[in-house]
C-alpha cells in the first residue's frame, strides 16, 4: 500500500484544475501591499455538529503480495465545532450599550491588480474563536471494492483517537487591551507567473493560542486479551493541557499539475508521468517563540481521567522552522531551475 502521508496530500492537491511544472514566487512586498476599499466584509458565528461514518484512502492494485484492494481510513467520525467572534480582552461586552463581539474584524475580500498587470485576491482573517468540544473517530485498514467501499473488521483496527477542549483563538495584538491593534493576518491567491497556469498561494496567518485540554491515542480492546482474557481491556496513552501561545506561519506556495518527460532529461526510466508540483516560497516560516507544554498520561478511558499514570510534562521553548530554496543544480543563489526552489512532486507509480 502507497504511503499514508502522500495518499494524503494527494488528495487534498490533486482536485485544483491547474497545470504547471515551474512557478514563481509572490514576493514578500507583494504580499504586505495589497489593500482594498470596495470588497466585502463575512461575519461568521456557526455552531456545526458533523458526523462522517467512513472517510478512506484507496489502492486498486496495492503491492507484492498484497495485490488486491485496501482502504485505510477513519471510521465514526464525531465532532461539534463552534467557530464565532472572541469574546476575551477588548472585545468583552463591558457596558449595557457595549457589544464587544462587534469589534472582531471580519473575513474580507478584495480583488487588485498592481502596476505590472498581476492581480491578486486577498482575502483578510478574521479574529475568530474556534472550540471543538469533542472528536472521536476510529483509524483502521482494511480490504473492499470501490464501490462498495472497505469491508472495516474490529481484527483491523489500528486504534480510537479522541480529542476534547480545543480552543483556538485568532489574531495576535501589538496592544492587548485595544480590540483594533489585532491583527490575524491574510490569504492571497494569484496566478503562478507569466508564461505558466497554476496558482500562488500567499499567506500570513497569526494565532493568539492553541489549547488541548485532551488528546489520545488508545486501543479498545488490549493486544494481551488472548492470553488474560477479560482482565486486560481498553488503554490509552496521551497528552492533557497542551498549551501553545504566538504562532505565526507566513509564507507561500506555487501549486500546479504538469508532466515530466523523463527521455528529454537523459532518464528515460523515469517514463513521463503527471504530477502535482508545490513549490515553497522561500523563507516560508512557522515561528512559535514562547513555550510548548502539556502532560502526558496513561489511562483506561480515552477522557485519561481512570486509572491514570502520569509519565511526565514536556516542555518545548523558542520553535522556528523555515523552508529555504535549494541549490542543487549548483547554479548559486541566483539559479533559476526548478531544483533552485523547495519542492514537493507528487505521482503515481
Amino acid at each position: 500500500m502507497k504511503k499514508i502521508l502522500t495518499a494524503i496530500v494527494l488528495f487534498a492537491f490533486v482536485v485544483l484544475p491547474m497545470s504547471v511544472m515551474a512557478m514563481t514566487t509572490i514576493t514578500d512586498n507583494e504580499l504586505s501591499s495589497v489593500t482594498g476599499q470596495a470588497g466585502v466584509s463575512i461575519n461568521v458565528d456557526v455552531t456545526a455538529h458533523v458526523e462522517v461514518g467512513t472517510l478512506a484512502w484507496g489502492d486498486s492494485n496495492g503491492f507484492t503480495g498484497y495485490t488486491n484492494m485496501g482502504f485505510v481510513g477513519i471510521e465514526g467520525l464525531d465532532l461539534m465545532v463552534t467557530a464565532a467572534g472572541r469574546t476575551d480582552g477588548p472585545f468583552m461586552t463591558t457596558a449595557a450599550n457595549d457589544v464587544g463581539y462587534l469589534r472582531n474584524a471580519p473575513i474580507t475580500i478584495d480583488v487588485g491588480t498592481n502596476t505590472s498587470g498581476a492581480t491578486l485576491v486577498r482575502i483578510g482573517l478574521p479574529t475568530l474563536h474556534i472550540t471543538v468540544s469533542d472528536l472521536d473517530m476510529n483509524i483502521f485498514v482494511s480490504g473492499g471494492a470501490l464501490a462498495t467501499g472497505p469491508t472495516s473488521t474490529a481484527a483491523q483496527q489500528l486504534g480510537a483517537v479522541y480529542i476534547s477542549g480545543v480552543d483556538v483563538k485568532l489574531g495576535q495584538a501589538t496592544n492587548v487591551n485595544d480590540a483594533a491593534t489585532y491583527n490575524a493576518g491574510f490569504v492571497t491567491i494569484g496566478a503562478a507567473g507569466a508564461g505558466n497556469v497554476g496558482v500562488n498561494i500567499g499567506f500570513a496567518a497569526f494565532i493568539d493560542s492553541v489549547e488541548l485540554g485532551t488528546v489520545s491515542y488508545g486501543n479498545t480492546t488490549s493486544i494481551l486479551a488472548g492470553t488474560f482474557g477479560a482482565a486486560a481491556t481498553a488503554g490509552y496513552v496521551g497528552v492533557q493541557n497542551l498549551v501553545i501561545n504566538d504562532i505565526s506561519v507566513v509564507g507561500g506556495v506555487a501549486i500546479g499539475i504538469g508532466t515530466l518527460n523523463g527521455t528529454a532529461l537523459g532518464a528515460a526510466a523515469f517514463g513521463t508521468p503527471t504530477m502535482v508540483n508545490i513549490i515553497f516560497a522561500n523563507g516560508t516560516y512557522i515561528d512559535i517563540p514562547n513555550a510548548i507544554y502539556g502532560s502526558v498520561l496513561l489511562a483506561s478511558d480515552k477522557e485519561l481521567s481512570t486509572n491514570v499514570g502520569t509519565l511526565g510534562n514536556f516542555y518545548i521553548g523558542g520553535v522556528t522552522a523555515t523552508i529555504l530554496d535549494n541549490d542543487l543544480d549548483g547554479g548559486g543563489p541566483g539559479s533559476t531551475g526548478l531544483s533552485a526552489h523547495s519542492v514537493i512532486q507528487i505521482w503515481a507509480h
